[in-house]
Parts: structure tokens; sequence; C-alpha cells
């Protein structure tokens, strides 16, 4: 087995590995990024609408952290928060040093396309990857490409990963001082989603199989207003727009005001009320939904840039200006993962992880904008934490390495339709909507799902096997996420039960937790102080 090494392996290359990168690469490491394509492609940053939440252009720390902290709907870690409104400031001053077309309002740091796309689809967040993976080409962080990171071991010693690679046709053994994932979230889990294809829960799985405690799995974002117009692309209608429109009913009821959502932009600060009032609406109406943009003029559209360069792609793609379109939500974030410190740290020495990979900031519910200042943050945090680690420990030479995959027997199904449906089961049973019942129909499907995905013996087609290794990913991630939901029951948050369709306080103010042990998962909750500084129950 051919073996790679560097002191710092960083899994991903979006926003939160690229930051990363750059920080332990200038703080002196030797490191590495491996991700399943080219530099920063298929990742989500790459498909984000750009801008980033912060203390901005005369937004004061405290008013940010007061609607972060409303968002997460008292399950933010408050001193990730604190450290958020603290450094992103900085951290946004390094991208505009690095070269990143910009343009900032109060509280908000946007990217910019450098050239009007015109009536193409515009793609903010390719900017923000080109300027990061330039920095990162600059400053010596090498690449290695098109690898799908199976297992992970990690301790005193350094790190081993195990990775396939379908164009090499072989296993590699990747060896470090300490790794970070930065591998994004799990929204590709779910049938409808925005999420890059392959964006499927490894961050989940990985981290957990390694030993990681494991937080908040339960909680997944869906972004309320996506245009789900019949044989056309997904297509996100970003919050500022959205609240320029009229969201009606079939009846032409309007949705913000049968709710009672009356935060603006609704999208941004209320993304938990209004995706589950969409849901329920589009069950009650036959999936009608629409938003009405028809009375809004250009001049208005425009003035926020982000709108601006929707317009022509809008008026050329959906005819948006002269007709109402159908809408629903979309698995878009995934507010849980591996439970790390302020500096990233996981509880497994020397495995760090940053972006979606991490969970605690966001709580149950993300403000809009706060993805890709969380990336930033946290991805430079811990580059900087695992450069320390990773020093004097001979890039993993004596790390023991991860114990192969497990194979169970030879093939039975296809991957590709494994994971077509269990992206359906997801939507289901574990999605926007959870019962009791449907949570174990869920879990009891997603169980066999795995078991098929775990056939591979005598596979010898690459990309099919690759393809079996990141469904059994998904399958696990999947799991984990609908064992949260069973066991949280209230609803809170990013999380609904329509079988305890209250938040309760008194006893789920607090995180989820797993942690992987022999006999298997270990679950146990982890109850917040009350707001008179005692104890919840337990």
């Amino acid at each position: 087995m051919e073996t790679l090494r560097a002191d710092v392996w960083v899994i991903g290359s979006g926003a939160a590995g690229l930051m990363a990168a750059i920080t332990a690469r200038l703080d002196g490491a030797d490191v590495a990024v491996v991700g399943k394509s080219g530099p920063g492609k298929g990742t989500s940053t790459t498909f984000a609408v750009g801008a980033f939440s912060g203390p901005w252009e005369g937004l004061s720390e405290e008013a940010y952290k007061e609607r972060v902290l409303t968002a997460g709907r008292g399950l933010n870690e408050t001193d990730m928060v604190d450290i958020a409104a603290a450094e992103a400031p900085a951290r946004f001053q390094d991208l505009i040093d690095w070269g990143l077309t910009n343009k900032s309002a109060p509280g908000v740091f946007m990217a910019l396309p450098k050239d009007d796309p015109g009536d193409r689809i515009p793609v903010w967040g390719r900017e923000i990857v080109r300027c990061l993976v330039a920095k990162a080409q600059e400053v010596g962080v090498r690449f290695v490409d098109n690898l799908v990171v199976r297992s992970i071991a990690a301790g005193a010693d350094g790190v081993c990963l195990r990775a396939y690679g379908a164009r090499r046709r072989r296993w590699l053994e990747l060896r470090g001082g300490a790794a970070i994932l930065a591998a994004g979230g799990a929204g590709a889990l779910f049938l409808h989603h925005d999420n890059p294809q392959r964006i499927g829960g490894d961050s989940h799985t990985l981290a957990y199989e390694a030993g990681c405690v494991m937080q908040d799995l339960e909680f997944v974002q869906f972004y309320p207003v996506a245009i789900a117009e019949p044989d056309k692309p997904v297509f996100l209608i970003e919050p500022e727009g959205a609240d320029l429109g009229h969201l009606v009913n079939a009846d032409g009821e309007d949705i913000l005001d049968k709710y009672d959502i009356t935060v603006r932009p609704a999208a941004t600060h209320a993304r938990d009320a209004l995706s589950q009032a969409l849901f329920q609406e589009i069950e009650q109406h036959d999936g009608a939904v629409y938003i009405d943009l028809t009375h809004v003029a250009k001049e208005t559209w425009c003035a926020n840039p982000i709108s601006a360069t929707k317009w022509a792609y809008l008026d050329a793609n959906f005819n948006a200006w002269k007709q109402r379109l159908r809408v629903a939500p979309v698995a878009h974030f995934s507010g849980g993962g591996a439970r790390t410190d302020l500096d990233g740290a996981t509880s497994v020495p020397g495995f760090y992880a940053a972006g979606e990979a991490a969970g605690g900031m966001h709580g149950a519910n993300r403000m809009g904008g706060n993805a890709l200042t969380e990336c930033l943050v946290f991805g430079h945090r811990a580059g900087a934490a695992a450069t320390a680690f990773a020093q004097g420990r001979d890039q993993g030479a004596r790390a023991p390495a991860p114990a192969p995959t497990l194979e169970t027997g030879e093939p039975q199904a296809d991957p590709d339709d494994l994971r077509t449906e269990l992206r359906q089961v997801m939507w289901q049973y574990g999605g926007i909507r959870r019962d009791a019942e449907g949570l174990a129909t869920g879990l009891a499907k997603v169980r066999d799902i795995a078991a098929q995905a775990a056939r591979t013996r005598g596979i010898n087609e690459p990309r099919r096997l690759e393809k079996f290794l990141e469904t059994q990913l998904a399958a696990g991630a999947a799991e984990l996420i609908i064992q949260a939901a069973t066991r949280r029951q209230e609803s809170r948050g990013t999380h609904a039960r329509a079988d305890y369709p209250a938040s309760d306080d008194e006893n789920w103010r607090g995180h989820l937790k797993v942690e992987r042990q022999a006999d298997g998962p270990h679950w146990w909750f982890d109850p917040l102080p009350a707001e008179d500084g005692t104890q919840a129950a337990e």
C-alpha cells in the first residue's frame, strides 16, 4: 500500500479546509489537502451565496452575538460565538488582503463575482474558493486529489488516514502528525437539497468511527425559499429577495402572516420556522406554494448586490417577473458534528474539525451568513492548533493504521440505487417534520441500506467500489441523524417533532451527544445550566 506523508492532513478543500491549510502552512507545517476532486471543486463553499455575517461595517459585536444566539434557540456554545464575534473581522481582512472581490453592508461581508454572469447561473462562492486556493498554492500547500477518505486513526503518535482512489485503482495510507476534518455536512443525504451531490455525511461517519464525541446531529437546517418548478434546477431566492416577494399558498393566503413569522429577513433569522411552515403548506395544498415577484421593480430588486446578479438569470430561465413561481424548502446545512474545543480539537488527540464537520456554534438553528464566518474563524484556529500538535510526531510514522473496511459479502445492489433510496428515506422519515413511528421506519430502512453497502467483496471496478464506500459513509451519517432525532423528544429550531410539537427547556435545553464504544453507540444528554444558574433536569 502506498504511503503519503505530511505534518498536517486536511480533509476537504472548502473554506474551512483551505483556511486551516493556509494557517498551518504559514505556521511552518508541511500541509497536504485531500479531496474527492480538484481543489475547491465539489464543495459547498463553491455554491454558497458568498455572504459572511459578522460585526462589520457598523454592526457591533454585541448586536451580532444577539442575532446569532436568537437564531440558535438557546443551544449555541456561547464561547464559540464570542470568538467568532471577536475574530471574524480579522479573517475578513485576510480575504481582502488575499485579493477577494468584495462588497460590504452593515453586518455583512460579501464575495462578488468578478464578471457579470448575465443570464448564466451566478456562482458567488467560486470567487471565495479561487482566492483561498490561490493563496494556498502561493504558500506551498500540497493538494492530493480524487481520493475518498474512508477511515481515520488518531492519537498521541499522530494520525493515519485510509483512502481509496478510483483513478489510482488502489488504497493509500496518509500519515501525519495531525488531521483536520473539514469535509462538509450531510445535506446531500436528502432527496431535495442544494448541496453538491457528494456532500453526504462523510464528516459525521469519519469522526464518529474515529472515536470523537459527536453532538447536535439532529439539527439539520433546510433553506426555505428554493424555486421548485418542474423540470427546472433548484435555485435559492436569497433572504432579502424573498422578503420582497409574497409567499402564498394555493388559496392566496400569505404564509408569513398565517404563521406569525415577523422577523426579517425571514429566511435569515427564522429559517427553521419558515421551512416548517412551507413544508406544512405543501402537504396541505398538494405541493402548491408560491413566491410572487411580479410586483417587484428591477431597481428595488437590484439594490442588493447579490440579488442584482440574479435578475437576468431569473428572467431568462424562470420568467420570474411575469409569473409566480413554485417554491419549497431544501436540505441546506448540518448544525451538528464533532464536539470540539475553541481551537477545533476533538476528543481524540491529534484530530481536529472545522466548518460543518464540527458542532456547537449554531445551536439548534444557524443564522444566515454564519456558515462561511465559522469556516474562516475556526478553520484558522484549527490550522494553528493542529500545527502545534504535529510538532515532533514524525508525520505519524508510529500511528496505528485504521482497521480495513469490513466486507460482508458480494454486492446484491447497485450503489447508485442505494444512494437514491437513502435520500428518499431521509426526506420522508428524517427530514423537516419527524415523529416516532416515521423515525423508527426510517432507521430500519437505513440499516438495511448500510448492510447492503457493506457488501463489497470481489468488486474489481474502481469507480463502483468508490461509490460503495461513499454510500457506507452516507448510511452511517443517516443512522446517527435519525437516532439523534429519535432521542430528542421536543421541537426546537431545525428539529421538528410532530408528536412533541413544543420546546421543552426543562428536559431538553442542552446537547445530545454520542460516542462510539466497543458495544455500539453510547448516547447521553448534557444539560445546560438553567436561566437561574441551576442545572437543568437530566
